[in-house]
C-alpha cells in the first residue's frame, strides 16, 4: 500500500499508482506546490456532469478557483502506454479543462507542455510560483 497524501488514505501499490505519487511528490518537494491545490483521480464529471473518467492529478491554479482552468493537468502511466495514446487522453479531458501546464508521465519519462496561444508546446520543464501561476 501507499499512501496518497492528497487522498489522505492508502491506495494499492499499483505500478500506475506508483507513478502518480512520484509525480505528487515531486510538485511538493520540488516545485514547492501547496498539497492543498494537488488533487488525484479527479472525477471529470465534478466539471462537467456528463463527462467520464478521472483526471490523474489536476492542481488548482493559486489565482483562480475554477478548476476548468488549472496550473498543471497530468496524465500517468506505468509505462507500457506510448506517448500518443496518453496525449490522445488528454485531448478528450482538454475539452473540459484548459490547464496552463500538461505533464504526460510514462513511468519515469516525463514531458512538458505549456499553454501558448490556443494550443500548447512542449517545454524542458515547467516553474512554479503563485505568482506565475497565470498565463503570460
Amino acid at each position: 500500500m501507499l499512501y496518497d497524501i492528497t487522498r489522505e488514505k492508502n491506495v494499492a501499490e499499483t505500478p500506475e499508482e506508483q507513478v502518480r505519487q512520484n509525480l505528487v511528490n515531486w510538485l511538493i518537494e520540488k516545485l514547492n506546490v501547496p498539497e492543498s491545490l494537488i488533487k488525484t483521480e479527479f472525477a471529470l464529471s465534478q466539471l462537467a456532469p456528463n463527462e467520464k473518467g478521472r483526471l490523474d492529478v489536476i492542481v488548482a491554479n493559486p489565482n483562480s478557483p475554477d478548476l476548468r482552468e488549472p496550473w498543471l493537468l497530468a496524465e500517468c502511466k506505468a509505462g507500457k502506454t506510448n506517448l500518443q495514446s496518453l496525449e490522445a487522453q488528454v485531448n478528450k479531458y482538454l475539452k473540459v479543462v484548459r490547464p496552463l501546464h500538461i505533464v504526460l508521465a510514462i513511468g519515469n519519462e516525463w514531458h512538458f507542455l505549456s499553454k501558448k496561444g490556443n494550443g500548447y508546446c512542449i517545454t524542458p520543464s515547467i516553474t512554479y510560483s503563485k505568482e506565475s501561476s497565470s498565463e503570460p
